[in-house]
């Protein structure tokens, strides 16, 4: 499943590619800039006189008498947003500061008035100077060197510098700085910076902890971390996460949508045999997920193409019945007579029985059990695939013999059985459809409708 890509949220018969997940999001450039002008607009500096008795401690940076003046002139005109006023003070706090405490006013007092003057179109880089200087003066209090890290990772993550945004949000985080975003944030930037497994992993984390206190993850974590892992050739952890959220969002719609991605899109679409795609198409019904006059149609008449016209005819009457096949449609006519000449020429199943017990090979046996899978005759199916595999034969499928023995036993309720026979099959796509179906196996109920 390494290379096709869907939207998550789509329903339609032919989903268009994936969107980007918005679960997680930095601060916007005028959102960076308000939370940096909140955060600083007060600015607590002690001068040298305050802070002389003996056993006082001093309650922050320290400022000379020269310099207050400007400082707090700076202040009051970025208040009322005269920035050309708080542009001069700040300019004679920078040109006269002398220690780092001085230098950390002029530094923060730049960073509010570039703030100030960025607007909703301006560029957050004009932010970095002024942030980069205060983590690196060693009087920037350290209860603000996480917050200022948190920002400056994301002005990087905005100019999709992603290895120096995943240090700097993970200075904040080792430094204790507390964002609801955090993880989040350190997650999708280590899979944009290249490294999927390391954010799939730390997702991973935060859905556990998310139960572990009795709440349900945004589906969102689910559908990203998938997105990302379809563009590895990771086929094991896409299948995991394919699992887990379809086991946590149980709905028809993600059915089909997870089905729709595996076969139908990318590059799965493109080496697909029929054979595999009527496979999923009966994931598609036992899930509930079939969609449309278009799909059962497609069904409908891939069934007739592989040799399973009885179940052909099934689909189309199921259709006809739930009011997803229109009766006027033209090619519901032609699939049907279609599907008819086929089950004339085929003779009955007693004939068929005994045509596959008297072959050298096990291939008239498994073409039988696939007459018997398509009228629902499951038990007949589950005998004639099990003499398929005894006969065996160069030409015989058993990966394909044994996915369908699965099914069988699956739709007759043999949970077990099905595992069983789904787990032997281990090559190509056709194990990746096996692990569908055991994912459906494996389900805790009913897909819900939606």
């Amino acid at each position: 499943m390494p290379e096709a890509t869907a939207d998550l949220s789509s329903n339609g018969a032919s989903p268009p590619p994936y969107k980007e997940s918005c679960f997680v999001k930095t601060l916007t450039r005028a959102a960076l800039a308000a939370a940096l002008i909140a955060g600083t607009s007060s600015i607590a500096f002690v001068m040298p006189a305050e802070a002389k008795k003996k056993d006082e401690a001093p309650a922050g940076p320290k400022v000379s008498a020269e310099l207050r003046p400007a400082i707090i002139a700076a202040q009051t005109a970025l208040t009322a947003k005269d920035l050309a006023t708080a542009e001069t003070n700040i300019a004679t706090v920078e040109a006269g500061a002398k220690t780092d405490d001085e230098r950390y006013f002029a530094q923060v007092l730049r960073l509010q008035l570039e703030a100030n003057k960025l607007g909703p179109t301006g560029s957050d880089a004009t932010l970095a100077g002024p942030i980069d200087a205060l983590l690196a003066n060693p009087a920037t209090p350290k209860a603000e060197v996480g917050r200022f890290s948190y920002m400056r990772a994301n002005i990087s993550y905005n100019a999709k510098q992603y290895p120096a945004a995943l240090a700097q949000y993970q200075k904040a985080k080792d430094l204790g700085y507390v964002s609801p975003n955090l993880g989040l944030q350190l997650a999708r930037t280590k899979i944009l910076g290249g490294d999927p497994a390391g954010g799939a992993a730390d997702i991973e984390a935060i859905i556990a902890a998310d139960k572990a206190a009795g709440k349900k993850s945004d589906e969102d974590l689910y559908k990203y971390t998938i997105t990302a892992l379809q563009k590895t050739t990771d086929v094991a952890a896409t299948q995991r996460w394919t699992r887990e959220w379809l086991y946590a969002y149980p709905t028809q719609k993600n059915w089909h949508t997870a089905i729709y991605v595996f076969g139908f899109q990318g590059a799965n679409q493109k080496v697909i045999t029929k054979r595999e795609r009527v496979d999923l198409f009966r994931l598609l019904r036992a899930t509930g997920a079939l969609a449309g006059e278009s799909e059962y149609l497609e069904y409908a008449d891939l069934a007739v193409e592989v040799g399973v016209a009885t179940e052909s005819q099934s689909v189309i009457k199921e259709g006809k019945a739930s009011n997803k096949i229109a009766a006027t449609n033209a090619n519901v006519s032609r699939i049907s007579a279609d599907a008819a000449a086929q089950v004339a020429k085929e003779g009955s199943a007693a004939a068929q029985e005994k045509s596959a017990a008297a072959s050298p090979n096990g291939l008239s046996a498994a073409g039988t059990g696939d007459f018997y899978l398509g009228n629902g005759n499951y038990a007949k199916a589950i005998e004639m695939y099990k003499l398929a595999l005894t006969k065996g034969g160069d030409k015989l499928n058993a990966d394909e013999v044994n996915t369908h023995l699965g099914i069988a036993y699956l739709e007759s309720g043999d949970k077990a059985s099905a595992k069983a026979a789904f787990a032997l099959v281990k090559t190509g796509l056709r194990a990746q459809i096996a692990q569908l179906w055991t994912t459906w196996a494996d389900a805790p109920g009913v897909p819900t409708a939606g």
